[in-house]
């Protein structure tokens, strides 16, 4: 949900959707759910009360790229019987921005396919409604609440074959790129 909605709402307006589409590598992969040649973006969703949390997955998942810069996009969420989203009903509004592409709603389809999304459960995806609480987009710098590898002066320890962690951002609201995706600038 968090990837589709960072897609629909935040990227394509600001790159277009065919753009966006392209630069969606998480289903298949890659290190960062967004890649483009000078930025990508992490992107996790959260449905905690007591604060912004998120759940990291590998010591790599929040080291820059190579070349360019690294962005978090956190979006919480609550589910509730009045909410306004659905995962089925945010699937349909990206492929309605991809009406004209052929080529672009042919990536997203397979994409959708590749995250296990599958149009015949589209009434069990129906039965979760899902109200957006809060979405902001971080800068992930040395101060940005993470591990990684480089933090080990002797590298990872032997032994050690993945890390799970948790990151809360409650205290990171100074590194804010963007707040609404108006703000949002590439």
């Amino acid at each position: 949900f968090a990837e589709l909605w960072f897609l629909s709402v935040w990227l394509a307006p600001q790159v277009g959707p065919v753009e966006a589409v392209s630069r969606w590598r998480g289903p298949f992969g890659a290190r960062h759910d967004f890649e483009s040649q000078l930025l990508s973006v992490e992107v996790k969703a959260t449905t905690a009360n007591r604060a912004v949390i998120h759940h990291i997955n590998g010591l790599e998942q929040l080291v820059p790229p190579e070349h360019g810069a690294l962005q978090f996009f956190s979006l919480r969420l609550h589910e509730e019987g009045g909410g306004a989203n659905t995962l089925s009903i945010l699937v349909a509004k990206c492929r309605a921005l991809l009406d004209t592409h052929a080529e672009a709603a042919i990536a997203f389809d397979n994409a959708l396919a590749e995250a296990g999304y599958s149009p015949m459960h589209e009434s069990d995806y129906d039965t979760i409604h899902l109200r957006i609480v809060e979405e902001a987009l971080y800068r992930v710098v040395d101060n940005f609440p993470r591990i990684t590898p480089a933090m080990f002066k002797d590298g990872v320890p032997s032994g050690i074959e993945s890390v799970k962690y948790e990151i809360n951002l409650a205290g990171s609201s100074h590194l804010i790129i963007a707040a609404a995706p108006a703000d949002m600038q590439l």
